[in-house]
């Protein structure tokens, strides 16, 4: 579980729809069956967050991903408002602003040779998220480092999930880990201070979720909690995502250009999302193949059922978007965007790379907009192609490319001057308007 999760869950769940794995102290189960997924996840009064989710705390503190049962209702509940579809247009031009200076600057480095669009995606996702989620600047702070404080404790809690000796071990590494985790939190202070001596009327004008968790009424711990939550979580899915829709239509040349002929028309001011189907399907499919979250888990608090199996008090169970994802699906390991454009073709219950039931991530729709957003974006502006064969990735909390997305940028048009701009026929974005 520790050196090859995804390999080793993949096998068992070939042969069962539930297996005991065994564990120290308490049984240990996987689930992989839809119905029975379903069913636990549904079923928020008998399966709480796991051993996993509890590890977060580390990192997260009590925010809305790590805390169960009447305080998370109640969060869940404040902070819907935050997320609410009213906010999409305005998001949605955050998202757009902050794509189109990437492009532009990658359009001067694309003839210097092939470029890991990976660190990129992650960099233009944190820019994004400081605005959009906190209003606050992307200058103020140090990019570079804090991409790397977040993997360095996406890798620490990920080594601690499934580490058996004490934490007194590995000195070094948690002196690392504290290092980081000490830097992000004073990014996250100083967004609260900055923003905490608003008057309301002027909260009242943004867009910004933290805007709305202070109107919410969030205030100390619980504000800093969820700030962490969303700082971390709120960018870092986003990008692993978008990193993989890169690769992979880097990979499919078809499926690019399907989807460069569905955007191609649209100013680069107003991608619609309601005329986007291929666009939506090429972004569903990846997270398909590579679900970010690919592992997750639930802890039963009192004795229980799925389907016909008893589940005994003090159980962990483990569930497997990855291993679902290719269980459940023909020709499994193919990138197919066309089944998502049948729905008669999706298997029941069978794709949830954001969780099922009352916690299916509350960001659901704010990450669905910026991966459509970004991915119409980056076709119209560049064709991408690799010499790269295989996609190995690194199983951290969240999946990521092993190797990175090494890809050579191609703008779709330019002037013989040099200059960038769209092709008068066809509207194509190669440049910042």
């Amino acid at each position: 579980m520790m050196h090859r999760p995804l390999e080793f869950l993949s096998d068992v769940a070939k042969k069962h729809e539930i297996a005991q794995l065994g564990w120290i102290g308490s049984p240990l189960y996987l689930v992989n069956e839809p119905e029975l997924v379903k069913q636990m996840l549904m079923d928020t009064r008998r399966f709480h967050k796991g051993s996993i989710f509890k590890r977060l705390e580390m990192v997260l503190g009590k925010g809305l991903i790590t805390l169960d049962g009447p305080q998370w209702l109640d969060a869940r509940r404040r902070m819907q408002q935050a997320f609410r579809q009213g906010l999409m247009g305005e998001q949605q031009q955050i998202v757009i602003r902050h794509t189109l200076e990437v492009i532009h600057r990658l359009q001067d480095e694309a003839a210097r040779g092939p470029i890991d669009l990976h660190p990129i995606s992650s960099e233009l996702m944190l820019r994004i998220a400081l605005e959009l989620l906190f209003g606050a600047s992307p200058d103020s702070v140090d990019l570079d480092q804090a991409r790397t404080d977040v993997e360095v404790c996406n890798d620490y809690v990920k080594h601690r999930v499934w580490a058996i000796t004490p934490q007194s071990w590995a000195r070094r590494r948690f002196a690392e880990f504290q290092g980081a985790l000490g830097r992000l939190k004073s990014i996250v202070d100083q967004i609260i201070a900055q923003r905490r001596g608003e008057v309301a009327s002027r909260r009242q004008q943004r867009c910004d979720v933290l805007s709305l968790l202070f109107e919410a009424g969030f205030t100390g711990d619980d504000l800093r909690d969820h700030v962490m939550t969303m700082l971390i979580a709120g960018h870092e899915t986003t990008a692993t995502a978008v990193s993989f829709v890169f690769a992979l239509v880097a990979r499919h040349a078809d499926v690019q250009q399907r989807l460069y002929e569905e955007v191609r028309d649209f100013s680069p001011q107003t991608v619609p999302l309601d005329a986007t189907p291929f666009t939506h399907a090429v972004l569903n499919e990846t997270l398909r193949l590579y679900p970010v979250v690919p592992l997750l888990d639930r802890a039963a608090v009192e004795e229980a059922s799925l389907g016909e199996y008893r589940i005994p008090k003090g159980a962990n169970l483990i569930w497997s978007p990855y291993c679902m994802h290719r269980k459940h699906w023909p020709n499994p390991e193919t990138f197919d965007p066309d089944r998502f454009l049948d729905p008669a073709g999706t298997p029941k219950n069978a794709f949830i790379p954001f969780g099922e039931g009352p916690r299916v991530c509350i960001g659901k729709p704010l990450a669905e907009m910026e991966g459509v957003t970004i991915a119409a974006l980056f076709a119209q502006a560049f064709e991408l192609t690799t010499e790269e064969g295989d996609l190995p990735v690194r199983p951290l909390i969240t999946l990521q490319p092993k190797n990175g997305v090494v890809v050579q940028l191609h703008p779709r048009s330019e002037l013989k001057d040099g200059s960038k701009e769209p092709a008068a026929d066809s509207g194509v974005l190669v440049g910042v308007q």
